[in-house]
């Protein structure tokens, strides 16, 4: 009787078991949180260069060719995302066309991939649909595009092999994020953290643009922009790190983004070298959610399964 009663749950518990890495991945880690965005819509005069005596309702036809471009870039993108952590293009019609990329963290799966590139559609979208360039920057990944205007089929092919935002640019910094803790009173932490930072200039190289690893009580994670060479990579790192130390001098955590690349450390006491996803709060903490979740299905099971046997006893002794 008893055995009978097992075998539902045992199927039960193993379908939990089997879907927990997937709950894990989609519920910790932090992927879709608005880290920050930038949406310029001053360049109006890249519209501006159709004759009005070829589209008498000039106006709403560039909108028209403008929202099909950038339908058509972004549809590129997110069919993409499923399949690369990295994938830039250039898409767009006859009037307009839209040149950029998506990037995804390196250490994300590729489901989270897909799903954090979705939601940067979304919200660039939202946020930034009349930009004629727009940056937008999610925990997970990040979109990068502009409009470029093409009227004659030279000028089609020029941007088609040229990609003006894939060059490498000058690294000027776009964005930084400053702990607000003092680590003023901490011994030794401007060295740690200049070692640390050291150590990520070469790290992105050897680990082909991207890099985590914990040194002493800090953990730090750098990565490049897909385009980016080895060695730019590197030294873009190294830029990164001295606007760190200067952006954010005494701040426990801190995020760098400049041209090409992105570099972000948080001071933990209580690291170990391996953790990772700590920045984000994710795999150091998953591995303990994990457990967590483990241990609270066992013991749910175990009730489940003495509730059960307390109940067959029940009905055994009725039937006497």
């Amino acid at each position: 009787m008893v055995v009978h009663l097992i075998s539902p749950i045992a199927r039960t518990v193993a379908l939990i078991f089997i879907s927990l890495p997937s709950l894990i991945n989609t519920s910790l880690l932090d992927y879709d949180t608005l880290v920050f965005s930038k949406c310029d819509s001053s360049d109006t005069n890249i519209l501006q260069k159709t004759t009005t005596t070829q589209y008498p309702n000039y106006s709403n036809h560039n909108l028209f060719l403008r929202a099909q471009a950038l339908y058509s870039f972004l549809s590129k993108l997110e069919s993409e995302s499923s399949r690369a952590k990295f994938f830039k293009t250039l898409a767009g019609n006859d009037q307009h066309a839209v040149s950029g990329w998506f990037q995804c963290r390196e250490d994300y799966p590729s489901e989270i991939c897909h799903r954090c590139v979705t939601e940067l559609r979304s919200i660039s979208s939202r946020m930034c649909g009349n930009a004629t360039s727009a940056r937008v920057h999610l925990r997970g990944c990040h979109m990068v595009y502009e409009f470029e205007f093409v009227d004659t089929p030279t000028a089609q092919a020029y941007n088609h092999h040229n990609y003006k935002l894939m060059e490498t640019p000058e690294r000027g910094l776009i964005h930084k994020i400053c702990d607000g803790a003092t680590a003023e009173t901490l011994a030794g932490f401007e060295e740690m953290r200049t070692e640390a930072l050291t150590a990520a200039e070469t790290g992105v190289v050897d680990g082909h643009g991207f890099y985590e690893e914990s040194y002493k009580l800090l953990h730090v994670v750098a990565q490049c922009d897909g385009h980016v060479e080895a060695c730019d990579c590197g030294e873009c790192v190294s830029a990164a790190a001295a606007a760190a130390a200067e952006e954010c001098p005494w701040s426990i955590a801190g995020q760098i983004y400049l041209e090409g690349c992105y570099v972000g450390y948080t001071y933990n006491p209580h690291e170990y070298p391996g953790d990772s996803y700590h920045e984000e709060g994710g795999q150091a903490s998953t591995g303990k959610s994990l457990a967590i979740v483990v241990g609270g299905v066992a013991a749910l099971v175990f009730v489940a399964i003495f509730f059960l046997f307390l109940k067959s006893l029940r009905r055994k002794g009725d039937d006497c």
